[in-house]
């Protein structure tokens, strides 16, 4: 009879400890549940990329600023008040805001190299409503010099597209003067279809797509070479109390124009490699005719040496007088092209 009683309290105890375990095993379940969901952007095809702008700022090899620009739109009847998005990145900082100030946002960091970020817009979408938002962050990571003779940097960079895009447009800011690396057997850029244009001695290397699926993560690459900078030399004189006035003046006058002289030698170097990288074959040859014109020619000369049409020369003649290589003065009907300064460099 005491065993048969034993036996049954055994069983009420297993049978508790089971449905304690039972209640435990839920909770945790639905914990992690409620945390995945929570960091899951949404899925639906609700809301539209309507324009996704990526601008990376090398300011420097160790300073790398990134600001993504986002036109959303709200596809559904139901009013929205977020979008979800992912950025695959190191990163250490983070700025959400719109053309009127700071957006509200939460940022989940996954990992090291991933981020969720919800961002609420200022105000609900409804149907057809469209939000322009930006979002800046400094990558966590400095660009190395490579082994190789001659030493360039090479970066790269993954662009994650969260919802389906209809424009997507990519840019990289060089930093000043510093140009892209040219080596035989070795792409520049990563894809090639890329467009060059300066802006204030800085290259900017700039990629347009169009209708970019969910979860895509577009892959850019850029090598560039070690910017052109003066360096900061030691003194060339060194003075104590004991030198004389005149070595004092001396030595400040040798060092004044031997810093002014590398200034300009590393200009001139910055410009001839302008004129081999930036320039086109025919404003190559234009610069060329004015050059062997001893630096000045007329407007209408050029077009009958050259036999391009009066448009054509005009056209390419316009962006290097923006870049400084020629100077143009009216002169009558026509114009008088005369080379600066400049233009004899990427020349000579």
């Amino acid at each position: 009879m005491k065993s048969s009683i034993a036996l049954k309290r055994v069983l009420q105890l297993i049978f508790i400890l089971s449905l304690i375990l039972s209640l435990i095993s839920g909770m945790i379940n639905a914990k992690t549940s409620d945390t995945n969901e929570k960091i899951q952007p949404s899925q639906s095809n609700d809301l539209l990329v309507r324009s996704h702008q990526t601008e990376i700022d090398i300011y420097s090899p160790q300073s790398l600023i990134v600001t993504e620009t986002f036109s959303i739109q709200n596809l559904n009847t139901t009013i929205t008040s977020s979008v979800d998005l992912w950025l695959n990145h190191s990163l250490n900082t983070l700025v959400v805001e719109d053309v009127e100030g700071a957006l509200d946002y939460d940022w989940i960091p996954v990992s090291n190299e991933t981020h969720f970020v919800s961002v609420d817009f200022r105000t609900p979408l409804e149907q057809n409503d469209t939000s322009i938002f930006s979002i800046s962050y400094n990558l966590d990571t400095e660009l190395i010099l490579t082994e190789s003779e001659p030493s360039f940097y090479s970066f790269e960079f993954y662009s994650t597209i969260s919802h389906y895009t209809r424009k997507y447009a990519m840019s990289m800011i060089l930093p000043e003067l510093s140009f892209i690396h040219e080596s035989e057997g070795i792409s520049p850029f990563y894809p090639a279809n890329a467009t060059q244009i300066l802006i204030k001695n800085r290259i900017v290397i700039s990629w347009i797509y169009n209708n970019i699926s969910q979860a895509s993560e577009p892959f850019f690459l850029l090598r560039f070479d070690e910017p052109i900078i003066p360096e900061t030399d030691e003194p060339f004189f060194k003075s104590s109390f004991n030198v004389f006035l005149m070595g004092i003046f001396t030595g400040i006058f040798l060092g004044i124009s031997g810093t002014s002289w590398l200034i300009r030698y590393r200009e001139k170097k910055a410009m001839k490699k302008l004129g081999r990288t930036l320039l086109t074959d025919t404003q190559k040859a234009l610069i060329k005719i004015v050059y062997e014109k001893e630096g000045k020619i007329s407007q209408r000369d050029l077009c009958d040496t050259t036999g391009f049409s009066k448009s054509k020369v005009s056209r390419n003649l316009v962006p290097l007088e923006m870049r400084g290589l020629i100077r143009r003065e009216k002169w009558g009907r026509t114009y008088v092209v005369y080379l600066t300064d400049d233009g004899r460099t990427v020349i000579e």
